[in-house]
């Protein structure tokens, strides 16, 4: 399951992508979309793929809040390097058809 995910594949360094962090011992990660929305557009990704944003929350819960709380760190922790994050950014998540890739995953986007 996991090759079947992008996001694996960039983590792994088989896929062109840009990791901007990484948590080993959370394995968490923080890459730039492939198909940005915004002059941020990151995503916050558990390095496991297999099961979309809600089926994480509804299966590990636990785990969904530490992405989410990953993901809000590391984003505060960059705002001097991207001063486009300096307004505030959203986070946001798809659920459903929505969700194109099976891969648990938040937004990350700079306000315009």
């Amino acid at each position: 399951m996991e090759q079947d995910s992008p996001f694996v594949a960039i983590l792994r360094g088989e896929w062109p992508g840009h990791v901007i962090a990484r948590d080993d011992e959370q394995r968490f990660a923080i890459i730039a979309s492939l198909e940005p929305e915004a002059a941020v557009h990151w995503l916050a990704v558990p390095f496991e793929a297999g099961y979309s944003t809600e089926e994480m929350k509804e299966q590990e819960g636990g785990r969904f809040l530490a992405l989410l709380d990953y993901a809000l760190s590391e984003t505060r922790s960059r705002v001097a390097e991207h001063p486009e994050l300096a307004n505030g950014f959203t986070i946001k998540f798809h659920c459903g058809a929505y969700e194109t890739v099976p891969h648990a995953k938040f937004h990350i986007l700079s306000i315009e």
